[in-house]
């Protein structure tokens, strides 16, 4: 009976509070990611992100990472289907005559029972987003530390400082504020400030 009415609540939610919902859950999740790469990096990320970097963490790490970008949105497509979709089928299914009575009706309440615990449908997916999120973030935070240790890596970008002189750099990330990089041959990590002090940032890859 309360799971019931617990399921009866989550189906009362529009899209709307599924979307503030999801936001939140990326935005602690953006964050946790970015902290655990820059970490094994050496860098308290906090300490160099504004409020804003904080904010568009989850929309910077989505887009910054195809796989991640690619599973965040199966899964939102999988809760709509779950949410809004499935209970409208059922109960297409349930005005046929062929589910009115014996086996089959007895199947489709099932189902319809499965489906209305729509809470643990979605904590599934909220499961495998969060697994997703924290993997890449560890697994992408250790290969970059194992190649600068390593000095396997390849130069990236040009920064050019507004005095004129100019840097061939790997980099390692960039927000609003500062810039993280390593030189060829120098396993030491640089944060550089970008107001005042960088005037362009130049992507060699896509020369």
């Amino acid at each position: 009976m309360e799971d019931s009415k617990h399921g009866s609540k989550l189906s009362n939610l529009g899209i709307q509070d599924f979307l503030s919902i999801g936001y939140l859950f990326l935005l602690v999740l953006g964050v946790v990611h970015e902290t655990i790469y820059y970490k094994f990096i050496g860098i308290n990320i906090l300490d160099y992100s504004s409020v804003l970097d904080v904010l568009i963490s989850p929309i910077a790490v989505i887009t910054g990472n195809l796989i991640l970008g690619l599973a965040v949105l199966f899964s939102i497509v999988m809760a709509y289907v779950v949410v809004k979709i499935t209970p409208k089928y059922y109960k297409w299914l349930s005005k046929k005559k062929k589910y009115q009575s014996g086996k089959n009706k007895i199947k489709l309440e099932k189902a319809q029972v499965k489906i209305n615990a729509k809470d643990a449908v979605i904590t599934m997916i909220a499961f495998y987003v969060f697994s997703i999120f924290i993997g890449l973030g560890v697994g992408s935070g250790h290969k970059t530390k194992k190649r600068i240790i390593s000095n396997d890596y390849k130069i990236t970008h040009q920064l050019t400082f507004e005095d004129g002189f100019t840097q061939d750099i790997k980099m390692l990330g960039k927000n609003s504020l500062y810039v993280f990089y390593v030189l060829k041959d120098d396993p030491e990590v640089i944060i550089a400030p970008i107001d005042g002090n960088i005037k362009m940032i130049k992507n060699l890859e896509k020369l």
